[in-house]
């Protein structure tokens, strides 16, 4: 048998580290964020604060003319303070009206469930297929498999094989990737279609060899698959960085001590203007001391210098991935200002129906993205600190032509249920009925869901005695 060499092109995806790392910070409470960079700042002598120069002193008279500009700037920034303080102020309401309470938006600790059908609340799907999916995410394992029966599923929500296999499949495009998968091959082909891993050979092994791969059994599979060793050693490599057990990408965290936002929202006249917050996380810069060691004709020997290439290279990443973070958050910022309108009015206008799809097609990124950018991210606003999540909601039609999302339904059938005669407390259905004409239709199912989602108790539990 002769060995020869033949080159040849073919296209590779190589993952890194920072892929991951990206993911991760986009992930993070604003509050970790902060704790991250201060770390990875401990870490990394390259990395540092962008911090404004002084500006270098003029002659006199352009010094007394900028003095007098300052001055007026001065006087202009505290007008504009004093819109901004009484901006902080919600518009005049109804003193007997009930307040917002926005204790019922900042979130604590999640569970794995909790997690999983928050964002199922925001898919863009059917009250069937959500009725299914839920019951899905109630039947995966701990490590987030599905192993359970379509059929049962189906035969559990009232609904037909069909619709529990579409809500199989929405229950797999959820994050963390790979969740709902019926076994280890599909959980990580899930991810490698998540992350845009195209690597022919490697679904092949993923599909046929995984056992072989588990057993070290490399030159076998070449043997095979008819390729080299070292191209299956390259794919396992890339199959290493995903997680056989998607469930263990999930983790609750802490239970949050206090809320810092990572979007401000304030008010000028008609506009609104939204503020990151950089106090929280600045704006970080490479060095320009360390840059200029790298220059011809420094006297950094080569070690040093190698040294000095790798941490650039990871500062500038880091960099990257946190601008990244900041874009995307107040990029669904804006969609949320604009779509939410009427709510910002004056904190109590109706929700709009605003979903997971419809944010991410209009940036231009994946369904999980937006996922991650909405969980644990809080807005400051003036009528109070609200998760993003809560401005995501599914919705329904009136008779008058209007979008109306859930959130505000069941903002609704809490002041009916306020309002009801303790004597005779009122039914799903007859709160369905109460709806209905309102010009919003909604099944009785959907109200009993709603109030169970509210911890309001059945209409006989709250009759007074």
């Amino acid at each position: 048998m002769e060995l020869t060499q033949r080159p040849s092109l073919r296209q590779k995806v190589t993952l890194s580290p920072q892929v991951y790392q990206g993911l991760s910070i986009l992930a993070m409470p604003v509050a970790d964020l902060a704790q991250l960079v201060e770390s990875e700042m401990l870490e990394n002598p390259t990395l540092e604060v962008e911090e404004v120069e002084p500006e270098v002193d003029d002659a006199p008279d352009e010094r007394e003319e900028r003095d007098a500009e300052d001055e007026r700037a001065w006087d202009e920034w505290l007008e504009m303070y004093d819109d901004l303080d009484s901006s902080d102020q919600a518009a005049p309401r109804d003193p007997n009206a009930e307040a917002v309470n926005t204790d019922d938006f900042v979130g604590g600790v999640q569970t794995f469930d909790e997690h999983l059908n928050n964002q199922i609340g925001m898919l863009d799907i059917s009250e069937e297929v959500t009725h299914a999916a839920q019951a899905i995410v109630g039947s995966l394992d701990r490590d987030g498999f599905f192993e359970g029966d379509l059929e049962e599923i189906a035969l559990q929500t009232g609904v037909d094989t069909a619709t529990a296999e579409e809500a199989l499949f929405a229950v797999q495009q959820l994050d963390p990737p790979g969740v709902g998968a019926t076994d280890l091959a599909s959980a990580l082909s899930i991810q490698m279609q998540h992350l845009g891993i195209e690597e022919p050979l490697l679904e092949m092994i993923v599909r046929e060899h995984l056992d072989d791969i588990a057993a070290n059994h490399y030159r076998k599979v070449a043997r095979m698959l008819k390729v080299d060793e070292a191209e299956v050693r390259r794919v396992v490599e890339i199959m290493r960085t995903l997680n056989p057990r998607p469930a263990g990408a999930f983790s609750p965290g802490p239970s949050p001590g206090y809320i810092v936002p990572d979007i401000t929202l304030r008010r000028f006249d008609d506009d609104w203007l939204i503020i990151a917050n950089n106090e929280a996380v600045p704006t970080l810069r490479v060095s320009p001391r360390y840059r200029s060691m790298l220059r011809s004709g420094s006297s950094a020997d080569d070690e040093t210098r190698r040294y000095l290439k790798e941490r650039i290279r990871s500062a500038e990443s880091f960099i990257r991935n946190v601008d990244r973070r900041k874009d995307t958050v107040s990029r669904i910022a804006e969609i949320i200002l604009e779509v939410q309108s009427e709510f910002f009015e004056d904190g109590k206008g109706p929700l709009r129906p605003l979903r997971l799809e419809d944010v991410a097609v209009e940036i231009g990124v994946h369904l999980s993205t937006v996922s991650r950018g909405v969980t644990a991210k809080y807005m400051d606003t003036p009528y109070g600190l609200f998760e993003l999540k809560h401005f995501f909601s599914g919705g329904y039609r009136t008779r008058q032509g209007f979008d109306i999302a859930a959130t505000s339904i069941k903002q609704r059938l809490r002041e009916l249920v306020t309002e009801e005669d303790a004597a005779k407390p009122l039914s799903d259905q007859k709160i369905a009925e109460l709806l209905s004409n309102e010009g919003v239709t909604v099944a009785r199912r959907t109200v009993a869901k709603y109030r169970e989602e509210l911890t309001i108790e059945p209409s006989w539990a709250r009759r007074r005695r």
